[in-house]
């Protein structure tokens, strides 16, 4: 599915009628806008719901504040490696 679109003078720009039908957006829809380095313009629907879903899932069998601690003991060590005379 591609149409060609053109941005108004503010540089808004229109998601046509059918690509949101087919995609279920509507004006409750988030949607994250990025570019790469191609010059591309990339957006793309947010399911909050969905997200925070596989995140619980995702972490459920993780011990968190223990791998945030890890993360800190290592982001520490690497710190006094790389600055031994501040230790």
């Amino acid at each position: 599915m591609a149409s060609v679109i053109e941005p108004d003078g503010s540089g808004r720009v229109v998601i046509p009628k059918k690509v949101r039908d087919e995609l279920g957006i509507t004006s409750e829809t988030q949607l994250l806008l990025t570019s790469n380095q191609k010059g591309q313009i990339i957006i793309q629907k947010l399911d909050i719901e969905e997200i925070t879903k596989r995140l619980e899932e995702e972490l459920a069998e993780t011990q968190v504040k223990q791998l945030a601690q890890e993360i800190r003991d290592e982001i520490n060590e690497k710190a006094r490696q790389a600055l031994p005379d501040t230790a």
